[in-house]
Order: C-alpha cells, then sequence, then structure tokens
C-alpha cells in the first residue's frame, strides 16, 4: 500500500515534523525496489517567475534527475502551442513514461510554496489529479505516482474542491517525534 503500489500521497503538516526525512528515506526504498524517483523541491525554482519559467524550471529539474535534459528540452520546445502546464504533464507521459519503464514515483516538496506565487496553480493540482484519472483510459498512467509534502492544507492550496488531488491520495499523518 501507498507510493510502492502506485497510490498518490500527500503529507501536509507543520514546520519541523520530519517531512523531508520521509521523504528522503522513502525515496532511497523506492530505488531499492526499482522505481525511479525524482525529487522536486518546489522553492529550487523561485519565486519572481511567469507561469512558462516556473513550469520550464520544473522540467529542467525533471532532465537533470533522469539524465534527459535534451530529449525534454527538445519536447519542451516542440510543443510550445501547448500550455506550460500541458507541457509539462504531456512531458512527463510522452518522454519519461515512455523511456522508463519502471514506476515513475514525483516527490513535490515545499507544496505551500505555491501560495507565494504571482499566479494561480489549481490547474497544476488539477493536472495532478487528471493524471491519475488517466489511468482509466492509459495503462501508462499506472506507473506514475505523486507525493506532495508541505505546511498548508488543502484548502489553502486549491481553490476548486472537484479539482483537487487531495481526495483520490492518501493522507499520511506525522506525529510529533517526543
Amino acid at each position: 500500500k501507498g507510493l510502492a503500489s502506485g497510490e498518490f500521497c500527500y503529507v501536509l503538516t507543520s514546520r519541523q515534523m520530519g517531512k523531508s526525512s520521509l521523504m528522503v528515506r522513502t525515496a532511497w526504498r523506492l530505488r531499492n525496489q526499482g522505481a525511479r524517483v525524482v525529487t522536486l523541491d518546489l522553492t529550487a525554482l523561485g519565486y519572481n517567475l511567469t507561469v512558462d519559467q516556473w513550469y520550464e524550471g520544473l522540467i529542467f529539474r525533471l532532465g537533470w534527475q533522469t539524465s534527459l535534459e535534451e530529449e525534454l528540452e527538445e519536447f519542451w520546445e516542440q510543443n510550445e502551442k501547448l500550455s506550460p502546464m500541458q507541457r509539462f504533464f504531456a512531458a512527463i507521459r510522452r518522454v519519461l513514461l515512455e523511456r522508463f519503464p519502471e514506476p515513475l514515483v514525483i516527490f513535490l516538496d515545499e507544496l505551500d510554496m505555491l501560495r507565494s506565487l504571482p499566479f494561480r496553480t489549481d490547474e497544476f493540482l488539477a493536472a495532478i489529479r487528471e493524471g491519475y484519472n488517466q489511468r482509466s483510459v492509459d495503462p501508462e498512467f499506472h506507473r506514475l505516482t505523486f507525493c506532495m509534502l508541505g505546511v498548508a492544507t488543502p484548502s489553502e492550496l486549491i481553490e476548486d474542491s472537484k479539482m483537487t488531488p487531495f481526495n483520490i491520495g492518501q493522507r499520511i499523518d506525522l506525529e510529533d517525534f517526543s
């Protein structure tokens, strides 16, 4: 159960509760079980960005961690007619899932930074949900799993509760270390 079986998960709790430690240990365990793991620290992308810069930053970090920089950059440039969000998720499907046969787990750390961006990010979270929904029509999406970590409540991150990815996944609660 959980990420190893393809279940979307999220850890939304206060600071200094062990979210990053849990992510590092879980990523290591998943890699040892044969999964392809990418960890995206959203604060590393910056704050004063356009929508295009933010999604392109995600693509760059995906490419760097999977050694597919050139393929992802080429895909990005060839699909400029799509919106940045559409290009990002199409790149996951058309480049990453086609290139790697193993499960792909993407950790999104510091998810709360979405609230600080100068543009709305509801579509990003809605697209994560859509990736889950695509499992019914595209079996490749069964290999894609997200784990979201941050300091926020779901309602602080997305306005439309019908689009939220937080009702399809498993909430992981962390207790105080004491």
